[in-house]
Formats: structure tokens, sequence, C-alpha cells
């Protein structure tokens, strides 16, 4: 717990309560420094000297510092992440401390250090909303003195692309829609600090683009086209492109009537939508939605055409719809958060609601 503040006599035992006996048991043992992954305390809590005067009043309203270890094996990359509930609780974390002392929550300084790349997952049912499901989660915490993400020059913390939709076929099933991209930084703490250092790096990922419709047309002959693959949402990991509509019966000529697969996103781009199928030139199918990305929502599909005849207008695979974007920062309703530092960059949206 946090040393009380000013006004009162302070014991020698209330600062070893917070801090841990040291030896030799002195004031002096308490000057400390240390840099935990290019972090640097100057002291174990700001305002404790490291040389010089150390006195009792120095110890007024200060706390055990803890840093969260979200940096180690930088070349191995995490998905999914609960700081809280991964890190924390797996005692993945380094103490502030000159000696060995427990880790304690409450009333502690907490700093989740953020210094390599996590990704989200990827929205596998369409009916599902998944843009509240976050690479990086705070998590929830026991009324610690404060919680700080500090985010490193190597931080990147981004949402997943969505995948394309599936193209329609001629005339039986309808063109898939795109799945919603997920996102990056999702914060569940009350008054939460982010430090978003230079170099760093938040990303929203993006939504899918929506398949194209399958085309049909009857003056003559039944000729039927399959639609596009929507292409995928730029994110990490990436958005797939959608498979290629192919048409089931009817006449074929030449094999042209199949669609295209819709190509895939990257981490910053989304993909092309897939070309819809070309039956002899009367039936068209609906060329695939390109993926989302910053600034350019993810596509619909675009619906069939034909030459001009269209006899069954009513029978004929619709397109689908492109998904929504993830957000860049999101936060648990009701919670407020606020920058330190801002000097890196953010993607995408910073007041979404709803974490997972």
């Amino acid at each position: 717990m946090t040393i009380k503040a000013a006004g009162n006599p302070l014991e020698f035992s209330e600062i070893e309560a917070e801090f841990g006996a040291q030896s030799p048991r002195s004031l002096g043992a308490y000057r400390h420094s240390q840099t935990v992954d290019g972090l640097t305390f100057n002291g174990i809590d700001t305002g404790i000297p490291t040389s010089g005067e150390i006195k009792f009043s120095d110890f007024y309203g200060k706390s055990l510092n803890i840093v969260v270890d979200c940096f180690s094996n930088s070349g191995t990359d995490e998905f999914r992440i609960n700081a809280k509930k991964n890190k924390w609780n797996n005692n993945k974390i380094v103490i502030i401390n000159p000696s060995t002392v427990s880790k304690k929550e409450s009333g502690t300084k907490i700093i989740i250090r953020v210094n390599k790349r996590f990704g989200s997952d990827k929205v596998q049912d369409v009916s599902t909303n998944g843009a509240g499901r976050c690479a990086l989660r705070t998590g929830t915490w026991n009324n610690p003195a404060s919680l700080t993400v500090d985010m490193g020059s190597n931080a990147k913390v981004l949402g997943a692309g969505g995948n394309g939709g599936d193209g329609a076929d001629g005339i039986q099933n309808n063109a898939g829609d795109g799945r919603s991209g997920t996102s990056g930084l999702g914060i569940e703490h009350q008054g939460t600090i982010v430090n978003v250092r230079s170099g760093s790096i938040i990303r929203a990922g993006y939504g899918g683009g929506g398949g194209g419709g399958g085309g049909r047309e009857t003056s003559k002959h039944d000729r039927r086209a399959g639609g596009g693959g929507g292409g995928g949402g730029a994110g990490f990991p990436i958005g797939n492109g959608g498979k290629r509509g192919i048409p089931t019966g009817g006449k074929k000529d030449g094999g042209d009537e199949k669609g295209k697969n819709g190509n895939p996103g990257t981490a910053t781009v989304g993909g092309a939508g897939g070309a819809g199928g070309n039956n002899h030139n009367q039936a068209y199918g609906g060329k695939g939605g390109d993926g989302g990305q910053n600034n350019k929502a993810a596509e619909d599909g675009d619906s069939s055409s034909t030459e001009g005849f269209d006899k069954n207008k009513k029978n004929k695979a619709k397109q689908g719809a492109g998904g929504g974007n993830g957000a860049a920062i999101r936060k648990t309703s009701g919670i407020s958060f606020s920058f330190g530092v801002n000097s890196g960059t953010i993607t995408g949206s910073q007041n979404a609601t709803g974490v997972a």
C-alpha cells in the first residue's frame, strides 16, 4: 500500500512494509536506480534520491514500482494477451528495488512495458462482430496506485484484418460478407496512462471486402457466372482473400464463368477483390469488394450484370457486404484513459467501447 502522505510521523517499519527490509537497515540502502528494457527508474519511486542526502520525508506518498514484462523474446510475436492474466499472474514482472521483495498489487505503481509485436486474431464467423477482440489488453486490476502502458520504440500492437467474403455461384448461394477487422490495445482499468513513445505503433485491423454476386442470363441459354472473392483486410494477421464463385448448372463456354479469388491484404494495405466470371459475354459475375485499410472502408461486392436480358432477375445470387473495422484503442464502457507521452503512431479509432 502506498506510504501515507506527509503530516504524521513516519516509522521506518512503514518504509520496510512498502519496499522491503534492506541490509544494512538504513535509509541509504534505498538509494537505487534500475533500467528495465531501456526504461530507466531514477529511484525506487519518483523523488527518492539515488545519491546524496536521503531523508524520511522523501518517502511520504511513495509506492513500490513493478514492471509487467510485455517485452521479452522480441523476435517472437504474441497474440491476444491479457497483461494481468497472462503476465502478472504468471510472475512475468520486474520489481524496482535494490533487493528481493514480494509483489503486491494494491497501492503499487504498475507499468506494463511493451516493446515487441502483438497481434489479434481473426473473426471466423460472419455473424460475429469481432471488433472488440484486442491484440493486447490491460486486464482489470485491484486498486493499484497507478497503471501505465509504456510502449517502447519497437512496440507494435495491431488488430487483425478480416477475411474477404466468398464469391457467389450463379444462382443458388449468395456471396459471403467480409469479416470484420479486430483491434489493437484494449483498456480495462480506470485512469490508465498510455505512453506511446517514438517508433511505437498502435493500429486497427480492417474489414474484408464482400464477395461479388452471381450472374445469370436466360434469353436463349441458361448462362451463369460466379462472383469474385472479396479482398482481405489490412492487419496482423492479414485478412485472406475470399474464394471465387464457381457456378453450377447452366451452359458453360470456355471456362471463364468462374470468378477469381480475392487477394490477401498486407499489414497496412487491403487486398483487391477478385474479378467476376464472364460466361460468353452474356452473364457476368460481380467483382469482389476490396479489403479495407486506413481511410478506406472495406467495399461491398459488386452485383452481377448481363448483356441486357435478365428474365430471372429474382433468381440470382446476391453480393456480400464489406466487413467493419476494428479500432486502434478500445476501452471498457465507463473507463477513461489519458496519454502521458504521445509521439508514436496511432492509426484508427481511439474511443471505441467494448473490449474482449
